[in-house]
């Protein structure tokens, strides 16, 4: 809950002080570092989760109990609000650089109640708590929603800057940094004895594009598929894309930044944080692009070469199996080793691939409640005809006894799956015409229709009753 409330910041103009690269010069010559900096990642995320918050207390509408410790930091973050609301401000249509006085105060506040929060919780709660009527909550929480949108509208507006990039690519920022221009001195001093100040008015810096900033953005983009190509398609012919290898820069180009901008320009581009081919946030990308229904885009990007198995493996350097933390990209000054993946990893990567199997495989909810509160099961994936019956491949096509393409796989790694494909074509989020599921015993149970219905779908969830599924399209 202190993620929700602590980052209710409008991104553009409103900050959180997160770890970030800025630094802020005084006239005391030492520098307060990574302080004052916004970043659009957590905004997507805190609109998601707030969101979700929401819908659970709309459902089940209970009373919400907090510690009395958050629930006095939710109390000034809404009063700061109520004050925000009530001063009439209203975005100009020319937003300036510098942080309206209004917006400078509701951030001054909602940051100092946030540290406020910390202080009181740095070793225990007291045990007292507050309770929140549902109503209530769902009341905050759209005001929440409400100013959140706003902050992302802003930073559309204050976009990005940097090498080739002029602010008008249209695709989401992903960093804001924040100097302060006016402050004045407190009676404090840090451990090193040097005087502390309060901050009074701050402006915006702009970064360059980061791939973070689409792949978060499109996660908030509900059943919108020509929303979702519009991000493609920008991202597809912005600086993001590395035209010589077909993938995607973790960063457009960096050159000009200074090193505020903090240690990934100490790298050479197109290598580790500078510009390379972070395949961890890659793999987010795509993953987004088949989770927004771009089937075709997807798998443009698969066979292009953007994910393995489909790399060139004497350009990988390594086993097509493994993931690297990073390929060196084009960016980099040696062209000898353009598209070399270093680092073996198998984290993020994986994590993110396995994602991407389940889409393709399963779909993206196997098992729904239907409108009785009954358990089905329903497939949909998302597979191309050319792993049906690929005419460019060597690998020859499957026939079951009736002539039907066959895909196999293994659903909870022990019950054989197989999809019959008639026609032959793509099968592009649709569900089967019927079932035959292929119980331990040897029994089978025929389903006609594109659902499962209970009983044998929670067999399939036990998984030791079932032997295998069979599903025609």
């Amino acid at each position: 809950m202190d993620f929700l409330v602590c980052n209710l910041l409008l991104d553009g103009f409103c900050l959180k002080r997160c770890v970030f690269f800025r630094t802020i010069h005084t006239p005391f010559f030492f520098r307060l570092t990574g302080m004052i900096g916004s970043g659009m990642p957590e905004t997507y995320e805190l609109y998601l989760l707030l969101k979700y918050v929401k819908s659970v207390v709309d459902k089940y509408d209970r009373p919400i109990v907090v510690p009395k410790e958050l629930s006095k930091m939710i109390n000034s973050v809404n009063r700061a609000l109520k004050k925000l609301m009530s001063s009439g401000f209203k975005d100009p249509e020319e937003l300036p650089k510098d942080v309206p006085k209004e917006l400078f105060e509701y951030w001054d506040v909602v940051a100092a109640a946030r540290e406020n929060y910390r202080n009181d919780v740095e070793y225990y709660f007291s045990g007292n708590t507050t309770s929140y009527k549902a109503k209530e909550v769902s009341r905050m929480i759209d005001n929440w929603l409400d100013e959140i949108e706003l902050g992302i509208k802003r930073s559309f507006y204050f976009a990005t800057i940097g090498y080739g990039d002029d602010g008008t690519s249209g695709i989401p920022a992903c960093f804001f940094s924040y100097d302060v221009t006016d402050w004045e001195l407190n009676k404090n001093r840090n451990d090193k004895g040097l005087p502390c100040v309060n901050a009074k008015a701050m402006k915006v810096g702009r970064f360059p594009l980061f791939l973070e900033g689409p792949v978060r953005y499109m996660k908030t983009i509900e059943d919108k598929e020509d929303k979702m190509k519009d991000v493609y398609q920008r991202v597809l012919t912005s600086g993001l894309r590395d035209k010589e290898l077909k993938m995607y820069f973790l960063s457009a180009s960096l050159k000009g930044q200074t090193y505020d901008m903090g240690r990934q320009i100490a790298f050479a581009p197109g290598w580790l944080e500078n510009q390379s081919i972070w395949m961890h946030m890659s793999y987010k990308y795509y993953l987004q692009l088949i989770r927004g229904k771009l089937y075709k885009e997807f798998f443009s990007e698969m066979r292009g070469g953007g994910i393995l198995p489909f790399m060139d493996a004497k350009t990988y350097g390594r086993s097509l199996m493994e993931c690297s933390s990073f390929i060196a990209s084009s960016a980099f000054p040696d062209p000898s080793i353009h598209g070399e993946g270093f680092l073996a990893r198998l984290s993020g990567s994986t994590a993110e691939f396995l994602s991407i199997w389940k889409l393709m495989f399963i779909g993206p909810k196997p098992f729904f409640l239907n409108d009785s509160g009954d358990v089905e099961m329903q497939l949909t994936p998302a597979i191309p005809s050319w792993l049906f019956d690929d005419p460019e491949g060597e690998a020859p096509a499957h026939y079951d006894e009736d002539g039907n393409l066959i895909v196999i796989f293994k659903l909870f790694a022990s019950i054989d799956v197989t999809y019959h494909n008639k026609h032959g074509g793509d099968l592009y989020g649709v569900p089967p015409k019927k079932y035959k599921v292929t119980m331990a015993d040897d029994s089978v149970v025929d389903v006609d229709g594109p659902s499962i219905p209970a009983d044998t779908a929670l067999e399939i969830r036990r998984v030791k009753g079932v032997k295998t599924i069979d599903a025609y399209f």
